[in-house]
């Protein structure tokens, strides 16, 4: 069965963010459904609707979201 996730993320505006979270998103072999990006002051904003398949996907995706908030930006994982 195929999963839906929202993942939302923000931080200071800089080169790489996309392509850090594009490379979760290819880890884990998801799929791009629709995103949203944009800029609140200083800081880059994105929305993105994800679909999946596979055992414990979401976790997985929570555990790369964590190591990238943890290394680079802030981010939240949201089953939707």
């Amino acid at each position: 069965m195929e999963n839906k996730f929202i993942l939302t993320a923000f931080g200071k505006d800089r080169p790489g963010i996309v392509s850090e979270i594009a490379e979760i998103i290819f880890e884990n072999k998801c799929n791009l459904e629709d995103s949203n990006m944009g800029r609140l002051a200083d800081e880059f904003t994105l929305i993105l609707l994800l679909t999946g398949k596979g055992d414990n996907l979401q976790e997985k995706l929570s555990r790369d979201c964590k190591r990238l908030e943890r290394e680079k930006i802030s981010l939240c994982l949201s089953v939707h």
